[in-house]
């Protein structure tokens, strides 16, 4: 396990893959509070084109807002930026040198657990770095940050990204392509993401999503479901498809 663990961080660091990873974070988490606090400043100064005597009233971003509007754009270009750096973590490696590697006595569970590792430690790492960094100024320029929820609500995160990773590592051991696999994970992601809650709201994912929201914003969760239930549902999720691939690739290992 940790000659594989060992492989892929050298990988991840030859390859450059860190480097949009804790660009795209920094910059989501950085950019937030500002805009939140030049935002107003721009569109009173555009209001000078309208009518004299319109009021043109603008109430100022909230914290809670501020930090909820960070995980909004990590469920945007974040997920992007997800998807583009893990498409090709095994779906590429098969294709270029599959015939090699599983010519190997390769352990399966150790390969895809190092893969998983590697990958979600970066992530974790990079968006927890930008949260971190867009509270501060979030404090410096909007108001004072419960530093306490702010921590809650970034492992919250931090859990959602792992299961996130699980989805886009299971299309990317589906399939050789990496540019289908990442079609194959975003279509996974938007549908968990978007229709689930319609039929299941308030758990398993959009439950976490929910609680998230609620931890930021320093409100009472409101479900009758109790509050670890999003969170176990998604830990199982995760380990579900992270087993997943391991019978996946061992199939596919002896078929070879």
């Amino acid at each position: 396990m940790a000659t594989w663990l060992a492989k892929e961080a050298r990988e991840m660091v030859r390859l450059g893959r860190w480097i949009p990873l804790v660009a795209v974070y920094l910059f989501l988490g950085i950019s937030q509070p500002i805009m939140s606090k030049l935002l107003p400043v721009i569109l009173s100064s555009s209001a000078s084109n309208l009518p004299k005597g319109t009021v043109f009233n603008i109430p100022p971003s909230t914290v809670d807002q501020v930090l909820n509007g960070i995980i909004v754009q990590y469920n945007g270009l974040g997920i992007i930026t997800l998807i583009l750096v893990g498409m090709g973590l095994i779906a590429g490696e098969r294709k270029l040198v599959g015939e090699w590697l599983w010519s190997k006595p390769v352990n399966i569970t150790h390969y895809v657990l190092a893969k998983f590792s590697v990958f979600f430690l970066v992530a974790a790492f990079s968006s927890l770095i930008g949260l971190g960094l867009g509270a501060y100024y979030t404090a410096q320029l909007i108001g004072p940050v419960n530093w306490n929820a702010l921590c809650q609500g970034a492992l919250l995160f931090v859990l959602y990204q792992a299961f996130l990773i699980s989805v886009i590592l299971l299309a990317s051991a589906l399939v050789t392509s990496p540019s289908l696999a990442s079609g194959v994970a975003l279509i996974i992601i938007v549908l968990v993401n978007v229709l689930l809650p319609l039929v299941w709201q308030g758990h398993f994912i959009s439950g976490l999503q929910e609680l998230i929201q609620a931890t930021f914003s320093q409100t009472v969760w409101s479900r009758s479901t109790p509050v670890w239930e999003p969170i176990v549902t998604t830990l199982m999720g995760t380990a579900l498809l992270i087993g997943l691939q391991i019978p996946l690739l061992a199939w596919r290992k002896t078929s070879h």
